[in-house]
């Protein structure tokens, strides 16, 4: 049992493209917030809902049981996609308010989205990637959830390298479930401290419809069930390099959207080869549909 308290950091896409699912997206953020809040747990949630209209903070460092629920009123999805400059701004709210603190809480930063970046202008996936590895150092976890889409993909695009086992793609019809199971990890992790509570089980994967797990994990889509855990970190995703991607048009990540993310030149075990194929694709091995 941690005896630690734990900063969660919740990332909402409240873009256009999230209406189709605006219900199963509000009840699940709901639950997720309630079963954090269960037992007095010793949590302070953060919660920042983006799209290129507006990057709003709407709780940072807020004691669990004091967060209200979400609405229909409260949330609107409309607009394009800044996730790196919203995924910096979270992150640095959550580290503003962490230096407040005499103790070293354990933090987590879960980032949810249903699009690849395309309109940041404040900061480039380069800035994204060196700010999660520099916060990686310092003990912080990061998970990615992504709906109707290759998350592991997009989030090296938008560098954000972290574990692919804290990797989860989603079926739009299936958010509800996804955020369960994040929920579920998460407390795990505020209770115990065990970094492995924070990956997706195979069981898991499949509720939430991950169709794109078995590419990038191979025959090893995640931690076991409870009972057998497999505690696996970065696992096929360890390796790290510079360098951008291209799009199509032959731009760089810096000039071009969506931008790209760091990749690598580094060879890995037969047991890696998904995972250093996505890393040496082209771009078109990274179109989201």
């Amino acid at each position: 049992m941690s005896d630690k308290a734990t900063f969660v950091s919740f990332l909402l896409d409240e873009t256009g493209s999230m209406e189709p699912i605006k219900d199963d997206t509000i009840g699940g953020l709901n639950e997720y917030v309630k079963t954090l809040g269960e037992d007095g747990a010793d949590i302070l949630f953060s919660l920042v809902s983006f799209n290129s209209s507006e990057t709003r903070r709407r709780y940072v460092a807020e004691p669990i049981e004091k967060v209200a629920p979400l609405t229909a009123a409260d949330y609107v999805p409309r607009a394009m996609t800044p996730l790196i400059d919203a995924a910096i701004k979270i992150i640095k709210a959550t580290d503003e308010a962490v230096r407040k603190r005499a103790d070293q809480p354990n933090v987590v930063v879960v980032m949810q989205t249903d699009g690849q970046e395309n309109v940041s202008v404040e900061y480039t996936s380069t800035d994204l990637a060196a700010l999660v590895k520099e916060k990686e150092a310092a003990g912080w976890q990061f998970v990615f959830l992504g709906a109707g889409l290759d998350a592991f993909a997009a989030a090296r695009r938008a560098g954000v390298d972290i574990p692919m086992d804290h990797v989860i793609s989603y079926s739009r019809e299936r958010s509800r479930q996804v955020f369960a199971s994040t929920a579920k990890n998460v407390r795990e992790f505020a209770d115990s401290g065990s970094v492995s509570a924070l990956g997706y089980s195979p069981a898991q994967r499949e509720d939430a419809g991950d169709e794109h797990a078995q590419r990038y994990l191979g025959g090893r889509s995640g931690r076991t069930d409870p009972g057998g855990r497999s505690g696996t970190k970065r696992g096929s995703g360890s390796t790290r390099g510079s360098g951008s991607k291209h799009d199509r048009s032959g731009h760089s990540e810096r000039d071009a959207s969506p931008r790209g993310g760091a990749g690598s030149d580094s060879k890995s075990s037969s047991g890696r080869r998904a995972v250093e194929d996505a890393r040496t694709s082209t771009a078109e091995d990274y179109e989201l549909s």
